[in-house]
Order: C-alpha cells, then structure tokens, then sequence
C-alpha cells in the first residue's frame, strides 16, 4: 500500500478543534510533528499515528494523523483520523499520557481486531504539558497465534498428566491390550497402578512383587525411580537396562501440574529379540570381513605363487600371460579387500576404480610411458555379485588402453567414469591415444572376457568408438541401493 500522510494540516487542525482541548500553539506543535510522520513509518516499516486526549476525558484519545509504510504493509485498510480511541482497547497510550513516559511493547486491538505491539511516545507542547502521543504499531497476529498453541499445549500435557493422575489415584485399570509394562505413581514415589504386563515382567526378571502402595525403588534396584527422577526436568527420559539375558527399555514420564511433581508414568518395552538380532548382525558383518580377509589373503598368495613361476620363463609371451592372470587375481583380491574394511556386502564404486587403475599403472609393462589418469564417478555402490565382474571388465580395459593405445607415444591419459543413466549404469573407459579397435587386436582372451561378463554375468552390452583414441562404454541394468 502506498505510504502516505494521511492528514493535511488543514485536517489536522480542525479534528483539534473539535475534538480536543488544544490551544493554537499546541495545534501548530502537532501539525509540526505530523511532517515527520512519513519518515518514521518508512524507517521503522510501521504505521504511526498520532493520538491526542478527547476534550474533557482522560479515559479516551482521538486520531489526529495517520501515516502508512511505504517499505511495507499497513495494518490498515481505511482511513481512520478523527476516530475515537477508548482506554480498554490500547491501555498503553493511556498511560504514556498519565505517566509522561516512553512505553514500548505494550499490546492493543485496532478497530480491524488485529493484535498489535505499539511503542508509544509522549509529546509536550510550549507550556510543558504533555498534549499527544506518537505511536508505532506493528502486527503480531502470528506470534500471538504461536503463544495460543504453546499455551494450548502446556494445558493439554498437564490435562493428560491429571486424567493419568486421576487414572492412578482411582485405581481404574488401564486397557490389558496394551503391550508394554505400564506403571504409575504418585508424588511419594509409590505404586499406585501396574498393568498386567509390568507384573509378567517382575515376575520374569525375579524381581519382588509390588503392591499398591509400596516404594518404586523396592524393584529393579531403584533403576525405576532414577529414571523418573531425571525426567522431572525434561518431562521425559528413557534408558536401556540389561536384566540377565533380558534387555527392557524403560521410559518415564513425569507428571506435572503448574511446575509440581505430581507422580510419574513408568513403561516397560521388550527390546531383547532386537538388541539380539542387532548383536547377530554384528556377528555376521564381523565374520563375512574376515572372510573376505582371508579371500583376499589366499589370492594374493596365489598371485605371489604365479609372480616366482614368471621370473622363472625367459618367454615374453609366457611372461605376459603370466601378468595378466596376476592383475586379474589382484583385481578380485582389491573387491575383496573393500569388501573385508567394509563390513557390508557393498563396494563403493569410485573406490575400486581408482584402485584398479593405480594398481595397473603402477606395473605397466612399459614403465618409461608417462600415463596418468582421470577418475570420475557418481556415488555408487556395488552389490558384492556385481563388484567382481565390474573389477574384471575394467581391468581388462584399462590394461588394453596401456598395451595398444600409447605404443607410438611417449605416454598419455586413461579416462574412467561410470554413472546412472536412467534405470542403467555405463561405464566408459576411454583414452587420448593412437586409436585401436579391441576386437581385431592381439588379445582376443581379454575381449572374450570383457564380453562374456558383460553380456552373461551383468546383462548388458558394450560399444566401440575408435575417434582419436579409443572409447568403449558398457551399460547394464542396475537398480541404485543405499549401503546403509
């Protein structure tokens, strides 16, 4: 709404006249303060009035100037100089009149019964007296509907603290249905109700069996009432207890009225299966890492066993078939090896891709080439039937791009990404190279392995792009999954 002064000065002196006891000069005053009147509501994004005492009454003021916010919303939709203000809708400007002081964040109700927060500010004309009132209002409806909910909720809790006091003392029992141990006591800490179930637990546990009216902290060794005793600050608190092979979480809650302990209600939950199939998982993380440990142990150990039968051959032929068959054991002992740190039959993909294409450089066959690489994968992680043939096909492929597509060159780069497209994942591995063709070179059982996984163990298929180098891409189904 566009910000105005809302009162001439003509106005202004004839809603004075009329309506107040004001003499000339103190009608100049506040035709005086009115011209500033813009500048307050733009700074401060508030209306501002001004309000000056109804002739005669001290219990009643009149709006003399309006200004709405240019740099905001106004609270109003009409113009409302010349209204009459009574003392039990904005007691604060009353007072400002009274006491001559500064008020602020006093609340009131406009005409448009909208709840706002004014600050107000008394004004003196020549003689000393105070003749008016600036006002800056400025809407809180949303915060006063917050302080509603807030206060609705505290009577709500302590209504149902009272209805399950009320429960206790009348000794009324709760429905058999419900599956937790349900107790409840008063202010003294003794027992004044306890279902079914809670006594199927005292009785399960060994413990003594309570009666109404007997010390909470007569069972489970004062667990029962320590529990209650740190929930008085909070309203709750819950704790797990081991009771011989027995785990029970106890909550407490305690029951308040006006800030006074009134008594407390106490469950009982059976969490031993869970605490139990959480210790089994644990078991079986523990195990399947140390069989992937040992996995991984064994194939390096064969891997050693090939290595001594290579540096035994003078053959170059026989040397590198040797070494193939040596990166591929690695390359299933590096899935083995994640899966073993892991502890989870997932394998983080960008991992093992690194992995496998350091490992490679690092014994290329040509070690004076300079071949770095490039990495780039999205957040994926492999099931562990999928981790091994995936380790394979790169290996392969990384190991063909540094056999075939740097031999006229002093080195040069292997890219590797892999991402989702789709409900698939494709993996490229390409290189800035001479350019060769996988399928019409020399190693046929490299293709045949690369192909025979791709299309039998993963259900996909693979592409050739010979273009400056050498890109081939792999795409296979693959339904994302959280390793968590």
């Amino acid at each position: 709404m566009t910000g105005f002064i809302a009162t001439s000065p003509e106005l202004i002196a004839a809603v004075c006249q009329s309506k107040t006891d004001l003499t000339a000069d103190e009608i100049e005053e506040v035709i005086r303060l009115a011209g500033q009147l813009q500048t307050m509501a733009d700074l401060n994004r508030a209306d501002v009035f001004i309000d000056c005492l109804w002739r005669g009454r001290s219990d009643q003021a009149v709006v003399v100037a309006q200004s709405k916010p240019n740099t905001g919303g106004s609270l109003y939709s009409e113009f409302i100089v010349g209204q009459r203000i009574l003392r039990d809708n904005e007691p604060g400007v009353f007072y400002a009149f009274q006491t001559d002081k500064y008020v602020t964040g006093t609340r009131a109700i406009t005409n448009e019964n909208v709840t706002i927060q004014q600050k107000i500010l008394p004004f003196h004309g020549s003689s000393g007296r105070v003749i008016g009132v600036v006002i800056l209002e400025q809407d809180i409806s949303s915060q006063v509907i917050q302080e509603q909910a807030a206060r609705l909720f505290q009577q709500t809790a302590e209504d149902l603290g009272e209805t399950l006091w009320e429960v206790a003392v009348a000794e009324i029992n709760l429905p058999s249905l419900i599956h937790e141990g349900v107790i409840l006591c008063n202010s003294e800490y003794l027992f004044t109700y306890i279902n079914p179930t809670a006594r199927q637990w005292f009785e399960k546990l060994h413990q003594p069996k309570p009666e109404i009216g007997a010390p909470l902290d007569a069972v489970f060794s004062g667990v029962l009432q320590q529990v209650l005793l740190d929930a008085h600050d909070r309203g709750v608190e819950a704790r797990e207890f081991t009771f011989g092979d027995n785990t029970v979480l106890v909550k407490a809650i305690s029951i308040q009225k006006h800030s006074v302990f009134k008594g407390g209600l106490i469950l009982l939950s059976d969490i031993t299966e869970l605490r139990e199939k959480e210790r089994q998982l644990t078991i079986q993380s523990t195990v399947m890492k140390e069989i992937h440990h040992r996995v991984k142990n064994n194939l390096q150990t064969i891997s050693s066993l090939l290595r001594l039968q290579m540096r035994r051959t003078k053959s170059e032929e026989i040397r590198a078939a040797f070494q193939d068959s040596i990166h591929r054991i690695k390359t299933i002992a590096l899935v083995h090896e994640r899966l073993s740190q892991s502890g989870i039959e997932f394998v983080e993909l960008r991992q093992l891709m690194e992995a496998i294409a350091s490992m490679l450089i690092q014994t290329a066959r040509h070690p004076e080439k300079s071949v770095q690489y490039t990495v780039e994968a999205d957040a994926i992680s492999l099931p562990s039937e999928k981790a091994t043939p995936i380790a394979l096909i790169l290996n392969e492929l990384i190991q063909n791009c540094l056999d075939h597509a740097f031999e006229y060159q002093s080195g040069g780069r292997i890219y590797v990404s892999a991402g989702c497209d789709g409900g698939e994942l494709v993996i490229v591995v390409q290189d800035n190279g001479q350019g060769w063709d996988l399928r019409t070179s020399d190693d046929t059982l490299g293709t045949r392995i690369v192909e025979t996984l791709v299309t039998e163990d993963l259900n996909g298929q693979i592409d050739y792009v010979v273009d400056g180098g050498t890109r081939v891409t792999v795409r296979f189904p693959f339904a994302r999954v959280s390793a968590n």
